[in-house]
């Protein structure tokens, strides 16, 4: 790994522990002041520096899940990671949900990332 890969690997570390931890400066501290995101979440929508730090909270709140199967993939200009994510939705129903998460990363902190999850369909297994 080169020394430009492991501070890419800091930052994805970093990102993911504050996130998991709803840590609103944490988060704002680790994103562009440019970033930009995607999700398929929700029939695709685009993700701000705001609608993460909301969305970390709310899902410490709301939501038990937990993640498995996490692979990471460094790369000179961001990294990769794949998951998938393990929880009860409102109804009790178990459910997993892939999904693969790619971001590139400038000046130690990510600019850009777009998450690809793959969301049951009502009736789906």
């Amino acid at each position: 790994m080169t020394t430009q890969q492991a501070s890419i690997e800091a930052v994805a570390d970093r990102f993911f522990a504050v996130y998991a931890a709803a840590d609103e400066d944490g988060i704002r501290e680790v994103l562009a002041p440019d970033f930009e995101g995607w999700t398929s979440s929700f029939g695709g929508r685009d993700l701000t520096v705001d609608s993460l730090v909301n969305g970390a909270k709310w899902e410490a709140q709301n939501v038990d899940m937990t993640l498995d199967e996490v692979r990471r993939h460094v790369t000179d200009s961001g990294f990769v990671r794949q998951f998938v994510i393990r929880l009860n939705n409102a109804e009790g129903v178990s459910m997993e949900i892939p999904g693969c998460m790619v971001a590139l990363v400038a000046d130690g902190r990510i600019t850009r990332f777009d998450e690809y999850v793959v969301v049951p369909s009502a009736g789906q297994e």
